[in-house]
């Protein structure tokens, strides 16, 4: 807001400038027409290029949030899967064997369906 407002002050004293010191080079009304024209011209222009800046800032976050949001930009990183072992572990309570369930990185027992 501040740069665009300080953007429209120097159009807009530039177009007044223009005015006043423009007669020299082509005339009084040489001068005025081209300072009308720069004053309305010269604030629209400058207007759409902070809207465009506007407009471009918030794509880019808007993608930003996405990408975050899909976990694109700091996936977290997976737990490691257990070490392989030479033999399958077996259940300390009944003796059968054990699998690894990775969703919940543990051991589960499925004779007793619990997890050790």
């Amino acid at each position: 807001m501040v740069i665009y407002i300080l953007g429209a002050l120097v159009v807009t004293i530039g177009s007044f400038v223009l005015m006043a010191y423009g007669a020299g080079y082509g005339g009084a009304a040489l001068g005025i027409i081209l300072g009308i024209i720069m004053l309305i011209f010269g604030n629209l222009a400058w207007r759409i290029l902070c809207e465009y800046w506007i407009v471009q800032f918030r794509i880019y976050e808007e993608i930003a949030a996405l990408n975050r949001h899909m976990g694109g930009v700091s996936p977290q990183p997976t737990a490691p899967s257990p070490p392989p072992s030479p033999a399958t572990p077996t259940c300390s309570t009944c003796g059968g064997p054990l699998r690894y369930i990775q969703q919940y990185q543990r051991w589960y027992c499925d004779k007793e369906q619990k997890y050790v």
